[in-house]
């Protein structure tokens, strides 16, 4: 018998003695038994008058009920977070994301994103990208600060999203890298797509997407470099995944390769001092610094430079970087 969200299943009298949930598995009520077990667990599966658990027995003529939650519809709400507001008008804003904010809510993340915090100042994004991504034109990684465009009216939205595909928005970042670079102005061009053997990381495949970044040495160090880098494309994690391609992974990056697996590919000598460093930052040292573009709705010239944050001034400040 089904009654909306609500089933109630009569078990045989005449049964094999089991699990509650290998016999609702084996009944095929359309859940894995994982999904059973914590239903269970949530009183949502439950035998009538009786005390239930995952490893209940049923040894016939017992009552099931299943009652599955319904969903509520995901809905985005403000947040009153403070966030660095570099330019604002009717159409857009410039934002100066800090290191550790998610752009936007996804799995993981549902709330203390950077969208939150512009849906609480303006309450007015670009409906395109949908109820997750509103205004989102492009984005950061968590552990990646700097500047970053949201849109406000969808057409100016669209013709952001245009301008990103023809490469008319330009971004350059600064990161601090490991090792030094075989010359002081290096192009990667290799293309991008899942790591065969971590979903949560990318990778230089033969059939991912194009991708080229341009690399440009401004101070070397005895095992770092202080460098700027140029997207020519916009690939998910595209720099960070580019150095560490060549073999010069973001200093402090966790996931491809820039924290203490480099340690010992350096001198004695210079171990103590990497480790130190390391100690200054809890993320990879990459910085979104400057950006620039012609303003989709009026053709004025738009320019914007973001300040390094502590962490990476930090660092700078320990190599003997003058204005670190």
């Amino acid at each position: 018998m089904k009654n909306d969200n609500k089933t109630v299943l009569a078990v045989p009298d005449d049964i094999v003695p089991c699990r509650i949930d290998i016999y609702l598995v084996q009944e095929g009520i359309g859940l894995s038994r994982n999904q059973i077990q914590k239903l269970i667990r949530n009183s949502s599966i439950r035998v009538v008058d009786k005390g239930t658990k995952p490893n209940f027995i049923l040894r016939g003529g017992e009552t099931i009920e299943i009652e599955i939650p319904v969903d509520e519809p995901f809905k985005l709400l403000p947040e009153d977070i403070p966030i660095d507001i570099i330019y604002e008008d009717e159409h857009l804003l410039v934002l100066d994301k800090p290191t550790g904010m998610v752009t936007h809510p996804a799995r993981g993340n549902w709330t203390g994103t950077l969208i939150n915090a512009a849906l609480f100042h303006t309450q007015k994004l670009s409906p395109i990208g949908g109820d997750f991504r509103p205004g989102v034109v492009h984005r950061l990684d968590k552990n990646t600060s700097g500047l970053i465009i949201i849109a406000k009216r969808a057409e100016v939205h669209l013709k952001l999203a245009a301008m990103f595909a023809e490469r008319e928005i330009h971004r350059q970042y600064i990161a601090i890298i490991w090792g030094h670079l075989d010359d002081n102005h290096v192009v990667v061009e290799g293309s991008i797509g899942n790591h065969p053997k971590d979903h949560r990381r990318r990778a230089v495949i033969t059939h991912g997407k194009s991708a080229k970044t341009e690399f440009t040495v401004i101070a070397g160090f005895d095992f770092l470099q202080l460098i700027r880098a140029k997207l020519h494309t916009g690939r998910t994690h595209q720099i960070r995944v580019h150095l560490d391609h060549i073999g010069h992974p973001v200093f402090g990056d966790p996931e491809y390769g820039g924290r203490g697996q480099r340690i010992n590919g350096i001198s004695p000598q210079h171990r103590k001092k990497a480790k130190e460093l390391l100690k200054l930052t809890s993320s990879q040292l990459l910085h979104a610094k400057e950006l620039y573009f012609k303003h989709p709705a009026t053709s004025e010239m738009m320019e914007f430079d973001s300040p390094i944050p502590e962490d990476f001034a930090k660092t700078l400040n320990a190599l003997g970087f003058p204005g670190g």
